[in-house]
């Protein structure tokens, strides 16, 4: 998910290299119905990309591998255009790509609610959006391919609580608690915590996906209060700044070795797998992130060639579910700890 840094003239750079204008392949648009839909063969046009903002890796990988899933499935991805964290831009920029005519878009949104005027003005054209990360709380989306949220936050409360022997108190550095990903991370956590380790006291502090403002909620809880443990909403966004604050005050020990602080973090980056291979950081919910790019095309491509899905579980091991008038398809997400974090599979590792 995610992040709102204004360091970007690096990963914008990074950026220009990888996104791609890309040819060929689909058209026509979405129904309801086959949940084994093959993939379309017979649509054609322009599929428009509207990026949330490029200041973090899994952003930026993201964009890389849309566009290479899309070159090898024959789907003519225009370049991504970043909305730099601001909705109001990314409404400006949809619209843009309808007027160019675009036969389909990708969206990752900026907010959930924001993006709702983009998405009904492309319901009004009939044209299908698949969106990728997060969905929108109105509108009309073929499919929102996402990880399931909740479950990464349960996931992580699972691991920290028993590695803590649930007992103790843990610091929630939470989303943004305006896009759904920001919500359902944090109460899969917190709502864990509460059932399966009641004797654990949950302190939840905001960060919205910027790197400052998690490095400052931290530092300030670790300065006054007795931590037990420390999880990251996004590591993408916080681990640079918790692992600082942790170091700045003598806390920063390794896995196992005395007075170590638990720390479990969603996304799963390069700099994430790599402190788990160092025994700073305990755990990593990897977001798959290759999964998002390989289905993220394969549902513009089917929406465009009219094929249609309906609730239930899928052939790659996730479950389709009805989220108003839109489908989403919540994939899978693997607990990375020392003994997984070399898998090739992982997007961190690509």
């Amino acid at each position: 998910m995610s992040y709102h840094s204004k360091k970007a003239s690096r990963v914008l750079t990074l950026f220009a290299a990888t996104a791609l204008t890309l040819t060929s392949c689909s058209s026509t648009e979405s129904g309801t119905g086959d949940t084994s839909a093959a993939p379309g063969t017979d649509a054609g046009g322009e599929v428009g990309y509207s990026e949330s903002f490029l200041t973090d890796a899994f952003q930026v990988q993201l964009v890389k591998q849309l566009t290479d899933q899309a070159k090898a499935g024959g789907v003519n991805l225009l370049p991504a255009v970043n909305a730099d964290g601001d909705a109001a831009k990314q409404n400006a920029d949809i619209t843009t790509l309808l007027g160019r005519g675009v036969k389909g878009l990708i969206v990752v949104p900026v907010d959930s609610k924001a993006v709702v005027p983009a998405i009904t003005r492309a319901n009004s054209k009939n044209v299908p959006v698949v969106s990728v990360d997060l969905g929108a709380e109105a509108g009309k989306i073929y499919m929102v391919v996402r990880a399931d949220n909740v479950y990464m936050g349960k996931a992580a409360c699972e691991y920290m609580g028993k590695q803590i022997n649930g007992a103790g108190t843990v610091l929630d550095l939470q989303g943004d608690l305006a896009t759904s990903n920001g919500q359902d991370r944090s109460k899969g956590f917190t709502t864990c915590m509460a059932e399966q380790f009641p004797g654990v006291k949950v302190i939840s502090k905001p960060m919205n996906w910027k790197p400052d403002e998690c490095a400052t909620q931290a530092q300030t809880v670790l300065s006054t209060e007795k931590i037990d443990g420390v999880f990251m909403g996004s590591e993408s966004v916080c681990l640079a700044g918790v692992q600082q604050t942790l170091r700045t005050q003598g806390k920063l020990t390794k896995v196992g070795e005395a007075g170590h602080i638990v720390s479990v973090g969603i996304d799963g980056s390069k700099a994430a797998l790599d402190a788990v291979r160092e025994g700073t950081l305990d755990a990593v919910i990897s977001q798959p992130l290759d999964l998002y790019a390989k289905y993220g095309i394969q549902y513009i491509k089917d929406a465009m060639a009219g094929k249609a899905y309906q609730p239930g579980p899928t052939d790659h091991n996730s479950t389709i579910v009805q989220a108003g008038e839109s489908l989403q398809d919540l994939l899978p997400s693997p607990t990375v700890t020392k003994e997984n974090v070399d898998d090739a599979s992982l997007w961190g590792n690509g």
